[in-house]
């Protein structure tokens, strides 16, 4: 009797151990259900204060991003930036070779630390261009190098140095020849500012340039026109 009473003991404690963590595990459950409803309505609490706190603000354009909109015969303003090279990899100032410049002198057209630091250096140019105005044979300036501008322009030429123009934040593209010889666009690195002829390995610079300018008017009832793309045709013309 007492073996059986000691069994039935055992297995009564056993069972009230069972109840006794099964109403733990659900009081624990029931915890943690009650703590998140009540962080949940507190940090709803905390996003409405938050909201209701907020100013009303008016939105805006980043400067540099928003396209400009030109009238018939607005200037359109054609920038140069740094020239490049594949070869080299160091950028060069667009006025250190003996280029036309603008009138006055080139202005930065902007100046922070962030165009420093990644190389470029974006400057005014003398071109001149009117929205929805064809030029033909416009002379820029006439401009004869010495020795020293001479040999300078063939180092560049022949480390492959590009030229990179900018109109309304977007770069020019080439504009040349393919090896079938028809006219291809080229959307990366700018163009040549000259070639070197294999056959005698001497160096011409490109002095000529027809500029094409792609616009479309953004709004068919409004008098505005907006830039999509340019591309730039180098030539070299011997006089």
């Amino acid at each position: 009797r007492s073996s059986c009473s000691r069994q039935q003991q055992q297995q009564t404690t056993k069972k009230k151990k069972k109840l006794h963590r099964k109403k733990t595990h659900q009081g624990l459950i029931r915890y943690i259900r009650r703590r998140q409803v009540t962080m949940t309505s507190k940090r709803k609490s905390n996003m409405l204060s938050l909201l209701a706190l907020l100013p009303t603000t008016s939105a805006f354009y980043v400067p540099g991003v928003r396209p400009l909109t030109f009238s018939e015969g607005d200037e359109v303003p054609l920038k140069v930036n740094s020239m490049t090279s594949i070869k080299t990899q160091l950028p060069k100032d667009y006025y250190r070779l003996p280029f036309c410049q603008p009138s006055g002198g080139p202005k930065m057209a902007s100046e922070n630390l962030g165009e420093f630091l990644t190389g470029n250096k974006i400057q005014s140019s003398p071109y001149t261009l009117n929205m929805l105005r064809d030029k033909y044979c416009q002379v820029l300036c006439q401009v004869i190098p010495d020795e020293t501008e001479a040999e300078l322009l063939t180092y560049h030429i022949n480390n492959g140095y590009h030229n990179n123009w900018i109109i309304d934040n977007l770069p020019s593209a080439s504009l040349g020849l393919n090896d079938s010889g028809q006219k291809q666009k080229h959307y990366a690195g700018g163009f040549p500012i000259g070639f070197t002829d294999t056959s005698t390995e001497e160096a011409y610079v490109y002095n000529h340039v027809n500029i094409v300018v792609d616009f479309h008017q953004y709004n068919p009832s409004q008098d505005g026109f907006r830039i999509v793309s340019f591309a730039v045709e180098p030539m070299s013309v011997e006089h």
